[in-house]
């Protein structure tokens, strides 16, 4: 009783524990230093008075903490007296000085003798403490090392992001250039065909030309018709007696030789119309032959299979583009490079640039299109089931994706028997695509390579449904 009350006398009315360092306001009043300090930095913030928390004695201005030397010293002791009885046993009163590891719990000579814990396994507490020790620092060697992956994993994160901001920050300023080289051009096509159209335009229309000509000469040949009716109806004296009627000019019937080249003139106007439109034609296919300067069209990648890697059971074209898993053993040199079962690399290694390739695969047997490091295990190693390579495979009706031992399974069956695999080595981006339309992706695998890649083709036999496997390199 007289140890809480003592408790209760060295303890902190804000935070109600064991004063530590504690501090005296001027009202005499006594309380942790950093309880009261945060207490009155709360109070500046929102312009408040100063006041004792305790007393609620209001200060001018923002009291100094002086720190209560006695009043600390009491509360060690009071807290070293806390702890001593902590290390005493609840049943004897006695100092805790045994483990017992049948119950996990810290027991007297007492509770061996004359308690319950006489037929249980117990140890010395320095032993147990020391065991338990051991136990942690395995234990903290082991959180270590994985808190150094984890790091590295975060690191390595950072730095893919980095390489990602960086990689589209080049395709902004690509596309940028792009789209203003665009702009310059379309500027300077329009301003050329506008040009030839105002040039034509300041030249006289031989067309209108050429309809005032004939429509003056349709008056004229009107009115000579018109005199030659009524000569045709006059009595014979006058009719004789006309002297214009026998005259007939070359201007009278017929075109002359200017409004012949008149014509030619608009037919040349024609022409340059037509002119105009391939001159459209031309500088836009010009634009759109601009932007492979930009961004280059990728070329499928032509990928043939290395016959000297391919298991025995796994059969090779002769134009070395398919792959076929058999159950007729094939002749082939044991050498160190061949897998034992059911694989083939590429021939093709890549350690650079961006490039694509594309599989027709079977609906039947199983199978997994990918790529790998050529140090990738020849004997009992599987595609995607190291962190070597990586992978998609069909099994029964179902898909997942493998890297690392460990499969993701895709949400929907896969509806085209074509797939496509794009590689951005130096990004470090490996995508998996199912060539429906529109193409589906798949999945992106994100890593840092560091070795050349290959094509990787796994082929099993379906054992449920006794049917084999076929890969085709398009």
């Amino acid at each position: 009783m007289a140890s809480a009350v003592m408790e209760e006398d060295v303890s902190c009315s804000i935070c109600l524990n064991l004063y530590t360092e504690p501090v005296t306001l001027y009202c005499g009043h006594n309380f942790c230093r950093e309880c009261i300090k945060t207490y009155l930095d709360i109070k500046e913030k929102n312009h408040e008075d100063y006041r004792c928390p305790q007393c609620r004695k209001r200060f001018r201005d923002r009291p100094s903490l002086k720190k209560n030397i006695n009043l600390s010293n009491i509360a060690e002791k009071v807290k070293s007296s806390a702890d001593q009885e902590n290390r005493k046993c609840s049943d004897h009163n006695r100092i805790l000085e045994l483990y017992c590891t049948d119950d996990s719990t810290c027991i007297c000579m007492f509770c061996i003798v004359e308690g319950e814990h006489r037929i249980h396994e117990v140890e010395r507490l320095e032993v147990a403490s020391e065991k338990k020790k051991s136990k942690l620092r395995n234990n903290l060697q082991i959180l270590t090392a994985e808190r150094e992956k984890t790091e590295r994993r975060v690191q390595n994160l950072h730095n893919r992001r980095r390489m990602a901001r960086k990689h589209r920050e080049g395709i902004q300023g690509k596309v940028a250039a792009l789209f203003k080289e665009i702009r310059k051009r379309v500027d300077d096509l329009e301003n050329r065909v506008q040009s030839e159209l105002s040039k034509q335009a300041e030249q006289e229309d031989p067309v209108s030309d050429l309809i005032r000509k004939l429509e003056l000469k349709m008056d004229k040949l009107s009115k000579k018709i018109g005199r030659l009716e009524e000569l045709n109806a006059a009595d014979p004296i006058t009719l004789l007696q006309d002297g214009d009627s026998d005259r007939h000019t070359e201007e009278d019937t017929g075109l002359g030789w200017n409004e012949t080249g008149e014509l030619d003139e608009f037919l040349a106007s024609v022409r340059s119309h037509f002119g105009l439109s391939t001159m459209i034609r031309k500088g836009l296919a010009d634009i759109i032959k601009m932007k492979n300067t930009y961004f280059p069209a990728l070329q499928a990648t032509g990928i043939t299979l290395d016959m000297n890697t391919a298991a025995d059971n796994v059969q090779i074209s002769n134009d070395q583009k398919t792959a076929v898993s058999t159950d007729v053993k094939q002749i082939q040199p044991n050498t160190a490079n061949r897998f034992d079962s059911s694989q083939v690399l590429s021939a093709n290694k890549f350690s650079s640039g961006q490039l694509y390739w594309v599989v027709e695969t079977s609906t039947s047997g199983e199978w997994v299109v990918g790529m790998g490091y050529p140090s990738m295990r020849r004997r009992g190693g599987w595609l995607g089931e190291n962190n070597k390579s990586w992978g998609i495979g069909r099994t029964g009706h179902s898909y997942q994706m493998l890297h690392n031992g460990e499969s993701k399974l895709l949400s929907h069956a896969i509806s085209s028997d074509r797939l496509l695999v794009y590689l951005d080595y130096e990004s470090g981006q490996l995508s998996f695509y199912e060539l429906s339309d529109p193409p589906n992706l798949l999945q992106t695998f994100t890593t840092t390579f560091t070795e050349p890649l290959h094509a990787v083709l796994q082929l099993r036999k379906d054992l449920i449904y006794n049917s084999h496997s076929q890969i085709r390199v398009i």
